[in-house]
């Protein structure tokens, strides 16, 4: 822990607190008296975190839809434009249309303003996050996955909370069925 304070030219305390919230969100693991390990995200733990992923985002779903504002769809559209964009250049930055992924999700629990709620959906988009560094899908498969915002936004235009269930269900799951098949590649 020392080294780490020296290396950031900070104290024990803020790397203490950066250790103590990277356990909380499962992404390090402590063993007594042996040391502190990177935890490996197995594919249970991935589909469970994708399970919860599709109850907070069809809950969020409910309570948004009723409150959407104008504002808010332009807001998820020049997402879904910038995502276009980027699946259109030459060269596919996966890392940059990843957190505009990230950020038209977790727009839509956002803006069902419960915080807890929120700060938990966050915590697992950790894991998510991770595992799409790790086991990056292929440029095709995002494609086709992408298709699937264009659904979420039409259902979110149309305040359509069914529409929205089905998108999200189908655009979560073809996630897990693509862990599924190249989780041990």
């Amino acid at each position: 822990m020392q080294s780490l304070a020296d290396t950031f030219g900070v104290s024990r305390s803020p790397v203490k607190d950066a250790i103590q919230r990277l356990v909380h969100e499962g992404l390090l693991e402590v063993v007594p008296r042996k040391g502190t390990y990177v935890t490996n995200i197995q594919l249970e733990d991935f589909l469970e975190v994708i399970e919860t992923r599709l109850m907070i985002e069809q809950w969020a779903s409910r309570t948004f839809l009723q409150t959407v504002t104008a504002e808010q769809i332009e807001k998820l559209r020049e997402i879904v434009i910038k995502m276009d964009q980027l699946l259109t250049t030459e060269r596919f930055n996966f890392e940059e249309y990843s957190e505009l992924d990230m950020m038209f999700h977790q727009l839509i629990v956002e803006w069902a303003n419960n915080k807890r709620i929120e700060s938990v959906y966050r915590s697992l988009n950790t894991h998510v996050i991770l595992s799409r560094i790790v086991y990056s899908t292929s440029l095709e498969s995002t494609i086709e996955r992408h298709k699937d915002h264009h659904h979420l936004l039409k259902a979110i235009e149309q305040k359509d909370i069914s529409h929205f269930h089905q998108s999200i269900e189908h655009h979560l799951n073809s996630l897990k069925d693509e862990a599924i098949s190249r989780w041990d590649e």
